[in-house]
């Protein structure tokens, strides 16, 4: 299959590639900088690069219409990711042909904090403040595919991890600077969780199945997650052993959002979440090592940051 994949040089969009070329697809990557060193590995792993922005969907928009499916994870990751995400989806969508496969990145946030009951596709939606927005653009999507022909899916990937990426290797790195390990909140809340080359295969089985015509996929919404929650109390620990770190801080929330903004609001959710309905509909089955262990491996810290 021709894919076409934004945010191809992150931590997700890496993984997604590897497992994309590992099948046998012909894949396209949009890149901000090609020389760069993400997009050079991305190179040697067969992937052609096309060069444009995120911001001028009409830099890359056609050449992502030529693709059989798209799969878009890219985020400005700044105060203009609503309207960003927004126009480059639909710049992507309107040039698609009919029968296509879209698979658009959300997560899990969307939720907000699930009391301990654990939310699945159909849940009320409580977004955290710093992506409000997103439930807006995944009604979007769904509408204007629909009305192409176009069959989208829409993935909410639970908190990634593997190889030291993603925030776990942000808190990382802030540990070794502050000598603790700052959490959010008491540390009694949890998270669901997924390592990032697990959620690599439900990428591709998504977009397989939606561009197979497969209408159990099509139009719908999956939770990706392979630990439904996991206390956040224990991540600060694990955290901690693994970079050595004197301890385990807790940040009172009021003081976490001086630093973090609304972003510390998202690190404070307590969330329980079901993936059963991609385990079912995708046939998608986790393999990938479980969050603690994982955090538990040092060196991957250590590579993730220079060390």
């Amino acid at each position: 299959m021709k894919l076409f994949i934004t945010g191809g040089t992150g931590f997700i969009g890496q993984a997604v590639a590897r497992k994309a070329i590992g099948l046998g697809h012909q894949v396209t990557a949009l890149v901000r900088n090609d020389s760069s060193a993400a997009a050079g590995a991305l190179a040697r792993l067969g992937v052609t690069l096309h060069s444009g922005d995120l911001r001028e969907p009409q830099s890359f928009a056609a050449t992502a219409g030529a693709a059989e499916g798209v799969v878009h994870m890219a985020s400005t990751n700044d105060a203009a990711a609503a309207a960003a995400d927004e126009a480059a989806a639909e710049a992507m969508l309107s040039h698609l042909q009919p029968g296509a496969a879209f698979v658009y990145t959300s997560g899990t946030w969307v939720y907000g904090n699930t009391e301990g009951e654990p939310a699945t596709e159909t849940s009320a939606l409580h977004p955290t403040p710093l992506i409000a927005w997103r439930p807006a653009v995944e009604q979007h999507v769904q509408a204007l595919a629909a009305r192409r022909s176009i069959a989208a899916v829409i993935l909410r990937p639970a908190m990634v991890h593997g190889y030291g990426g993603g925030v776990f290797g942000m808190l990382a790195g802030m540990s070794r600077q502050a000598g603790s390990v700052r959490v959010v909140g008491d540390g009694r809340n949890h998270w669901p969780a997924v390592h990032v080359d697990d959620l690599a295969t439900a990428y591709l089985s998504a977009v397989e199945r939606a561009a197979s015509g497969d209408d159990r996929v099509a139009g719908q919404v999956f939770n990706v997650v392979a630990e439904d929650a996991v206390a956040v109390a224990d991540m600060g620990e694990a955290i901690r052993a693994s970079v050595g770190a004197e301890r385990v801080e807790f940040w009172p929330l009021d003081d976490a959002r001086q630093s973090l903004g609304p972003f510390a609001d998202a690190l404070a959710l307590d969330q329980t979440v079901s993936g059963q309905h991609a385990r079912r509909v995708l046939a998608w089955e986790p393999h990938g090592p479980r969050l603690i262990a994982d955090l538990s491996v040092q060196k991957h810290f250590q590579q993730s940051n220079g060390a």
